[in-house]
């Protein structure tokens, strides 16, 4: 053992000691950071609510905190590279008795909902470039409630970060 005598700790400020807040310091609030016009900008709803996980095949997961999944491209995605070909079509999967088309989800167990495995297709992305449709997986075991039709007639919308508070690239 070594006998060697430590330093004495150093006070703690005034501030602190007497549980006070120092001029200018807000405690434990964090302010949100300011536009160049001077409005606060804060985290979208995605950013605030939802843990995003990026699979290997780049699409992302996003998990809200009461479980509801929204499923989209990462932003690592091929198609969303920059001077990728450009999406024309966005095909959801209607051959067979998982028709997303055709669901219609009911009551509070949302009943009707069709049940989807990691390993089931979703959907088929189509590109100008041609050549075989990209292929969109589940990702998770899940009930489908609902699909975003606005992708059938307006295909550019999966390549498009969707505004304020969506997350980008959303099925």
């Amino acid at each position: 053992m070594c006998d060697v005598e430590s330093e004495p700790e150093p006070a703690p400020p005034a501030a602190a000691a007497n549980c006070e807040e120092a001029p200018g310091d807000v405690g434990t609030t964090r302010l949100p950071d300011l536009s160049p016009d001077g409005w606060p900008i804060y985290p979208s709803v995605t950013e605030r609510y939802f843990t995003t996980y990026v699979t290997s095949n780049h699409q992302a997961l996003h998990v809200h905190s009461n479980g509801i999944c929204l499923l989209g491209l990462a932003p690592s995605h091929p198609l969303l590279a920059p001077g990728a070909a450009r999406i024309t079509g966005v095909a959801f999967r209607d051959h067979d008795a998982k028709n997303l088309l055709a669901n219609e989800v009911r009551g509070k167990r949302k009943s009707g909902a069709v049940f989807v495995l990691p390993r089931d297709l979703v959907a088929s992305v189509t590109t100008e470039a041609g050549g075989d449709p990209l292929p969109l997986w589940a990702c998770v075991r899940a009930n489908v409630i609902e699909v975003n039709r606005r992708l059938i007639e307006e295909p550019e919308l999966l390549g498009s970060a969707g505004g304020r508070g969506r997350a980008p690239g959303a099925v």
